[in-house]
């Protein structure tokens, strides 16, 4: 495994046994999971969250019916204020390349809640081979993250 510091430190960790994440391009299940781990690892190894399985088991119903496949916890550093959560969620219909990826921020101190969301064709972040451009997904991801952060900052 590489460092997390330096140009190529978080995009070698998305390589399993030194190969690319690959899938069958054509399989709508293998393209939503590959996307929804790739959107993971980026919260949970680039911004340093801490998955949080409690709120998970805990709301198992609501979880699943919103398509959350993560919550995460930024736990302030000084240990003042509440966690705040972020939570990832996804839809991908059968028969369709649209992929929407939702990004939610709850405020610890607040209980506020704010979302955004990019839906994007699936081929755009696939080469023609089926291997995850990670490099391009990960600038989407962090684009909605860094735009959630940036408000939380502002407020």
């Amino acid at each position: 495994m590489a460092a997390k510091s330096g140009k190529n430190g978080l995009l070698e960790k998305w390589r399993i046994d030194e190969k690319p994440v690959k899938i069958d391009k054509w399989d709508g299940a293998a393209v939503k999971n590959s996307l929804d781990d790739a959107a993971k690892k980026v919260l949970l190894e680039k911004y340093g969250y801490a998955e949080n399985f409690n709120l998970v088991d805990g709301r198992l119903f609501i979880c699943t019916e919103k398509s959350i496949f993560l919550v995460a916890v930024q736990r302030d550093p000084a240990g003042m204020d509440p966690d705040h959560i972020w939570q990832l969620s996804s839809s991908l219909k059968r028969f369709d390349d649209q992929y929407t990826l939702r990004v939610a921020f709850i405020d610890g101190r607040t209980r506020q809640s704010r979302e955004l969301e990019f839906t994007k064709s699936v081929g755009t972040f696939f080469d023609e081979n089926g291997t995850l451009v990670m490099d391009h997904y990960e600038k989407n991801v962090s684009k909605l993250h860094d735009a959630l952060a940036m408000e939380k900052k502002t407020k």
